[in-house]
């Protein structure tokens, strides 16, 4: 999947496809971290944020920064993550996109947990509960409850 993907950034790159281009950095900064190379995938997943942010995509960019916080969250770098989750959230509540709302919210709640914030992780879930509801995903909305049951 890093070779596809560098492939695919370099041709995008070429043909100065500046989307393709930061799809290519989403996909290689998502393979990055799955390969447990997080501070290359950091690079990558930043990359791709800042030209989704240029060319005004939007919701792209809000999925490039979702990736971005959890690679930032593996690498330790909680209170980025938080930031980075946060701004995903406030694109993606605009354009009520339920479910990927949901998963901003089901991010923040990790990163709470991680930063031993237990009633903030637990409003995050609450909320990733509701945002699932109504995207029409009940089983993930109910093991997001079950998490803010846990933090009780």
């Amino acid at each position: 999947m890093i070779t596809v993907s560098r492939v695919a950034r370099e041709a995008a790159h070429h043909a100065e496809d500046r989307h393709g281009e930061g799809i290519a950095w989403n996909n290689l900064g998502v393979a990055l971290r799955v390969a447990g190379r997080v501070e290359e995938a950091i690079h990558a997943l930043t990359r791709a944020r800042d030209l989704h942010q240029a060319t005004e995509n939007l919701h792209r960019e809000a999925t490039a920064r979702i990736n971005l916080g959890n690679a930032l969250r593996e690498a330790g770098r909680v209170q980025e993550a938080i930031e980075v989750h946060g701004r995903a959230l406030e694109i993606l509540r605009k354009f009520k996109d339920w479910y990927e709302t949901a998963q901003a919210l089901h991010n923040l709640a990790l990163d709470h947990e991680h930063a031993h914030r237990p009633t903030k992780a637990r409003a995050h879930w609450l909320q990733a509960a509701d945002a699932y509801t109504r995207a029409n995903t009940p089983d993930r909305a109910a093991q997001a409850r079950t998490r803010a049951e846990t933090l009780e």
